[in-house]
């Protein structure tokens, strides 16, 4: 049985050339969401990939007290290949640990503001094939975060559900709603009493 007071998140973070106007509003938001889960009950251990056309595994099973996110805008996004490759990654790592030692609740958190434009490993349809068989057999948990898009429909190609997906636009104001929103979201799902984003939230990552 794995361990119900243990939570892994693993943020999947876009650092694309069009991310620099929101680069620090995005490591402030996510920094002070970590912080803030850090500070509550149970054991939480955080992983980072960023991608742009190069996808880089950025921390492994790190302390939230410690972890520090660190975005160099470049390149295009490969959004699935992103996807594709940290899950598995982070499957396997799960794998490896013994079963009681592993987090009872697993979120995966993309966030992006842009489009699909450079993917060589991974299709739309395998990273749907690959979100719906971790959410069914694992009871993972993922979020799809986007803007410059309608993020419900784009995720929702890529098996995201509808409720644990937000478009946001790529400004200061709406940054930081988003990283209180996802905040909320994470808190609730850890402690087992999911929400999905409501329309209060939604209004405010967009206004």
């Amino acid at each position: 049985m794995t361990d119900p007071n243990y939570t892994g998140l693993l943020l999947v973070i876009d650092r694309s050339g069009s991310m620099t106007r929101i680069r620090d509003d995005m490591v402030g938001g996510l920094t002070a969401m970590l912080a803030k889960q850090a500070a509550e009950k149970g054991k939480l251990t955080v992983d980072i990939v960023t991608f742009d056309d190069r996808i880089k595994q950025q921390v492994t099973m790190g302390n939230p007290k410690k972890v520090k996110i660190k975005l160099e805008p470049r390149g295009s996004t490969a959004l699935y290949d992103a996807i594709g490759m940290a899950v598995t990654s982070y499957g396997r790592t799960l794998e490896a640990m013994p079963e009681d030692s592993r987090p009872g609740v697993v979120q995966v958190v993309v966030v992006t503001d842009g489009k699909e434009n450079a993917s060589v490993e991974y299709s739309a349809d395998a990273v749907r094939d690959l979100v719906h068989h971790q959410t069914a057999v694992y009871n993972w948990d993922f979020v799809y975060l986007g803007a410059n898009q309608d993020a419900v429909l784009t995720s929702a190609a890529l098996g995201f559900a509808a409720d644990s997906a937000m478009t946001f636009v790529a400004a200061t104001a709406n940054v930081d709603a988003l990283s209180g929103s996802l905040g909320r979201y994470v808190s609730d799902v850890r402690k087992n009493t999911k929400l999905g984003f409501t329309d209060g939230e939604r209004d405010a990552a967009v206004k």
